[in-house]
């Protein structure tokens, strides 16, 4: 391999491991502010009974 293959294969698993690196912290986010507190989550689970 040349160089110039090495660094485009270093760039594109950083790129991989970046993208889902920002979509599992959005991920999480997005459930954690789907309450607005880790408190209201056992309440809302048992409001609908």
């Amino acid at each position: 391999m040349t160089l110039i293959e090495l660094f485009g294969a270093a760039v594109i698993s950083l790129v991989i491991v970046v993208v889902g690196t920002y979509l599992g912290v959005f991920l999480a986010l997005r459930a954690f502010f789907g309450a607005s507190s880790w408190q209201e989550v056992p309440l809302s689970e048992t409001d609908g009974e």
